[in-house]
């Protein structure tokens, strides 16, 4: 699948406060933290996600700077593209879940499904797994794959390990491990309409320990 990354020059003047532009850099890299490019960066990245939570999927850079209170040339200067503006959400979203690494398999478990049932049940999570399920807007859909991919090699470390210290069977995939648990996250908030329950929560960590247990 193609990564849908547009090259191009950098350009003659940058916004203020924001690092000096390089045309090998990506609209993120070009932005430096703190200060000003900071505040803008998280505002641009907050418009991208009140859009998507909204289930809007044809936003540009006009509708981001309106919706960010920005100058539409700073917007147009460092994220041309609708990929440029939701990869900069997207980046936001997905640094919301702290992956754990107790030395645990059952306690790594149970924390990272809690924190990923909290995820997958905020509206940009439901808007965004709607919007897959509707095969409507492949260039999204494609966007969101390319960007959780890493986002979910993360998660699947947690398996990984478990199987390394013993306490996951060999035979385990942790891509099947992963679906056993994230599935039904997903599912509840978007056909239920409701975040799954702490107790539902640990009673699908129990089934999955014990459909992993070596």
């Amino acid at each position: 699948m193609s990564d849908g990354t547009t090259r191009r020059a950098a350009p003659p003047s940058r916004p203020e406060g924001a690092a000096p532009s390089d045309a090998a850099q990506t609209p993120r890299e070009r932005v430096r933290t703190g200060g000003r490019s900071e505040r803008v960066r998280q505002a641009v990245a907050q418009a991208v996600l009140d859009l998507l939570a909204e289930r809007v999927v044809d936003f540009g850079p006009s509708e981001v700077a309106a919706r960010a209170d920005l100058n539409r040339k700073t917007i147009y200067r460092w994220w041309p593209t609708f990929a440029d503006l939701v990869r900069e959400g997207l980046n936001a979203h997905s640094r919301g879940v702290e992956v754990p690494d107790t030395g645990s398999w059952e306690q790594d478990l149970r924390e990272l499904a809690h924190r990923l049932a909290l995820f997958f049940a905020s509206p940009v999570e439901v808007s965004t797994n709607a919007i897959i399920a509707s095969r409507r807007t492949p260039e999204l859909s494609a966007l969101i794959f390319e960007h959780f991919e890493p986002v979910q090699e993360s998660w699947r470390a947690v398996v990984t390990r478990g199987i390394a210290r013993g306490e996951v069977h060999p035979g385990c995939a942790p891509g099947t491990v992963l679906n056993m648990l994230v599935s039904p996250l997903i599912l509840t908030p978007l056909t239920l309409h409701r975040a799954a329950t702490r107790q539902e929560v640990d009673t699908l960590v129990d089934l999955v320990l014990r459909a992993t247990r070596p």
